[in-house]
């Protein structure tokens, strides 16, 4: 097994806010619509090597609704691709789409994020409010945008960001998709997600939902 010495990468100073309008649309409808009671289970393209049947169907409850009945596409996973940040950039490139990430850690934790958008590299912070984090402890919990900020996904060359404030992530992946780190953060008012701050990556997927 590889090791590295842990870094910890600092809030950049700079920070883009590309957020649209999150206004709410309010309801014209005297009577709310009936909750499904037999929601769309998604098709996975390929089996998930983290994720059985029955975290899959947790997780699409609470997918917006305009990515349900959509096609779940395996773009990258460490075991076929390796462990590199940068060629999941490179698989991400030509989807537009919102992606799911999903990770296991080496202690058996389940946990991850939705982002509203394809992973990409950028300048400053991006995203809308339907982006979220999870994890499955071991029963899913699903930590929502809060409004207090817009801090929603950053990726660099050295580390993939979701979710921040006061100087730490909700999420955090470093260059070589082996450490991680998960922090609470005001984003998303989230509790740590892995069963310490501080994790190493055994597996991770990166699914596109288009």
């Amino acid at each position: 097994m590889k090791s590295r010495p842990w870094r910890y990468t600092q809030l950049p100073t700079q920070m883009e806010d590309t957020l649209s309008g999150e206004e709410g649309e309010e309801e014209e409808e005297e009577e709310p619509a009936p909750a499904p009671q037999d929601p769309v289970e998604p098709q996975l393209t390929e089996a998930s090597q983290v994720l059985g049947a029955s975290e899959i169907k947790q997780l699409s409850l609470h997918l917006p609704p305009r990515v349900t009945g959509h096609p779940w596409i395996l773009a990258f996973c460490t075991s076929r691709d390796g462990f590199s940040l940068r060629r999941l950039y490179r698989q991400m490139e030509g989807h537009g789409g919102p992606v799911l990430l999903v990770l296991r850690d080496q202690d058996g934790q389940m946990f991850g994020a939705f982002s509203s958008s394809a992973i990409r590299l950028s300048k400053g912070f991006y995203g809308t409010g339907e982006t979220f984090l999870f994890s499955f402890s071991p029963q899913l919990k699903v930590f929502k945008w809060t409004g207090s900020n817009s801090f929603f996904v950053k990726g660099d060359l050295d580390s993939l960001m979701l979710g921040s404030g006061s100087g730490q992530f909700g999420l955090w992946l470093d260059g070589d998709l082996y450490h991680g780190g998960s922090y609470p953060c005001a984003t998303f008012n989230n509790e740590v997600l892995a069963r310490q701050e501080q994790f190493c990556i055994e597996e991770l997927e990166a699914w596109v939902l288009s």
